[in-house]
């Protein structure tokens, strides 16, 4: 089962959504899906910026708790269901504050989670011990990582393969795939960005 989260970013119109189970809005985020022809069969979130009106025969669920924001409460929302795959629209687009949050919300979520951000031109997987990258891909394609803690990671079919201690910076950024299947396995969970966007976790083509 695939679940889709729909967050209120901007770029929607640019983004191939995939086949998936369930579409979930993250608030206001289920507004930005409708006008796309996404229609979410739930919403949750703190509810304080989603316009209900616009969603009939729609779940609302309300998530009350300050301390997370809405897409770190809709990802616990997704483990506690047993919904363990899935896919974010919407992450771009609004303030650069809450951009920051919600990578930051995708980073620190259960490892459990198989995580994926779908972006114009770019797919971004969260890697880690639990779900490991191990994807085809044309030679040539660009692939970042990136990682917010000293990490070990191990790539292979990358022109320059990371074989060791990942720490946070630039190091990871814009390298090249030099064979058509590469992998990339991460000790703690890490960010790798694809020149694609198209879901192919599981040695299927990008």
């Amino acid at each position: 089962m695939t679940t889709l989260l729909c967050l209120p970013g901007t770029d929607l119109d640019q983004v191939h959504v995939p086949p998936h189970t369930l579409s979930i809005g993250v608030d206001s985020g289920a507004d930005n899906a409708q006008d796309y022809g996404i229609k979410c069969s739930m919403i949750v979130g703190d509810l304080d910026s989603v316009n209900r009106t616009r969603h009939t025969n729609t779940e609302f669920i309300e998530l009350p708790s300050q301390d997370k924001n809405d897409l770190e409460k809709a990802l616990d929302f997704c483990l506690d269901r047993g919904w363990t795959d899935v896919m974010i629209i919407g992450m771009r687009g609004g303030r650069p504050d809450m951009e920051m949050a919600n990578i930051a919300a995708v980073m620190a979520a259960d490892p459990a989670l198989q995580i994926q951000m779908l972006h114009p031109g770019m797919l971004a997987l969260r890697v880690n011990p639990l779900n490991p990258l191990d994807m085809i891909a044309p030679i040539g394609t660009q692939v970042s990582i990136f990682t917010n803690t000293l990490t070990e990671v191990q790539t292979s079919g990358l022109e320059w393969d990371i074989n060791g201690v990942l720490e946070p910076g630039s190091r990871g950024v814009s390298n090249l795939t030099n064979e058509a299947n590469f992998t990339i396995e991460g000790e703690s969970n890490i960010l790798v960005f694809i020149e694609n966007n198209q879901p192919s976790n599981g040695t299927q083509a990008a």
